[in-house]
């Protein structure tokens, strides 16, 4: 074959192209397996990813060595980060039932029937049955309430549907809250290894009326808790204690069982989240956050209108007294040790539905020893950070914030 000039240089070209993409490639390959030592974001295995999706729940772990070594460890926490969130989701999920399992949803799929459970169900049960019966804003049967707020919250135009200005919408909140709180509606039986879900026949001809098919067993507000803190427990069992767990509903739990973690305050300025200071706790630890507007600024789930001159928040936390949001706290942190997650949980909700700054005020002063609590308040006519004696001392507040400390009687 006769080759021109024009064609061998052609030619020289091809190849130092070929040469040159080849090298960008493999660059672009050892740069992407190459790891130095840090924090990850451990995703979920292949295997559980399309289930957990949407779980809300997250890990960050420290890693370190050799790249080798980082991608072998990290794959190693992946897969039993993942085997043991989807098995306790499993079990907390209160619609789906999977086979081999018994969980929640077997348990609304047969009132009136015993159902065979499992001990880490049963234990859950029995916190969740417990806290129910102190008719507090926690109920363990309010599953079709909670379930009625996240419909209009995630409406594209929800206050038109606001029980505020839909007599019709306030009319069915307000019968969700009177079959919770009649102590007749709903009751669970527990014995050894064994449950039973109780459903009025009232009930049931209302809600068929109504056309509610919510599950009335849910663990709604507390199911992050109890997801969390059997996490963790698992977690450090198995020896995985270098890093922290989180969700999306503002609880996070650090592993390690030396040291501290400084945990943010949040506080609240024209609807937007501001970090006013920090508080620092020893590990192993635990924090809830609460805030009554969208910490990520998301437009879905949270949503305020205004009547007579006060701006309503709604959000998540919806009491099972009333029905509603409560509009006394703007934000709060409540932390604590990490084998207390549900019940800083709980103190959490019970601040977030006190009907009166004073309640909140009597509520902080009621808290355990170790229970760390600050909030802010919705009504204020200056920027305050409120919490007791012995908490004030922890907290680290940010000068340009502008926030200032009250300290609770």
């Amino acid at each position: 074959m006769f080759w021109t000039r024009k064609r061998i240089i052609r030619f020289f070209l091809f190849l130092l192209a070929v040469a040159v993409a080849v090298t960008a490639f493999a660059t672009a390959v050892r740069g992407w397996l190459h790891r130095d030592s840090g924090y990850y974001d451990v995703d979920y295995s292949a295997q559980t990813a399309t289930e957990l999706f949407d779980s809300g729940v997250h890990l960050k772990y420290y890693l370190s060595g050799s790249s080798a070594d980082i991608r072998a460890k990290l794959r190693e926490v992946q897969g039993a980060y993942s085997d043991q969130l989807l098995w306790i989701s499993r079990q907390m999920d209160a619609k789906n039932t999977y086979e081999g399992i018994t969980n929640l949803a077997s348990l609304n799929a047969a009132p009136g029937e015993w159902v065979e459970i499992g001990e880490a169900l049963e234990k859950v049960l029995r916190d969740a049955k417990d806290r129910t019966a102190q008719r507090g804003p926690y109920s363990l049967f309010a599953g079709p309430l909670h379930q009625e707020w996240q419909t209009l919250r995630y409406l594209d135009e929800p206050q038109s549907r606001d029980p505020l200005n839909d007599e019709e919408e306030a009319a069915l909140l307000a019968a969700l809250t009177g079959f919770i709180g009649d102590g007749i509606s709903f009751s669970l039986d527990l014995e050894a290894g064994r449950a039973r879900l109780n459903v009025s026949e009232d009930y049931r001809a209302w809600a068929k009326e109504q056309e509610i098919d919510a599950p009335v067993l849910d663990l709604n507000l507390m199911k992050d808790a109890y997801v969390l803190h059997d996490l963790a427990c698992a977690m450090t069992q198995m020896g995985y204690t270098a890093g922290y767990l989180y969700t999306d509903s503002g609880l996070s739990v650090l592993l390690n069982t030396a040291g501290e973690m400084a945990y943010a305050l949040v506080g609240g300025k024209a609807g937007e989240a501001v970090e006013i200071g920090q508080v620092k706790l020893p590990s192993p630890s635990a924090f809830c956050q609460f805030t009554a507007f969208s910490l990520t600024g998301e437009k879905y789930g949270y949503y305020t209108l205004e009547q007579e001159g006060k701006t309503v928040y709604r959000h998540p936390f919806a009491s099972a007294l009333t029905g509603y949001p409560e509009q006394v706290i703007l934000t709060a942190g409540v932390g604590g040790e990490m084998n207390q997650l549900p019940n800083l949980a709980e103190a959490m909700l019970s601040l977030c539905g006190c009907q009166t700054p004073d309640d909140a005020e009597k509520l902080l002063a009621g808290l355990p020893e170790g229970c760390f609590a600050a909030y802010t308040l919705q009504e204020n006519e200056k920027d305050l950070l409120y919490a007791l004696p012995r908490n004030g001392e922890k907290i680290t507040l940010r000068e340009d914030a502008g926030f200032e400390l009250a300290v609770c009687r």
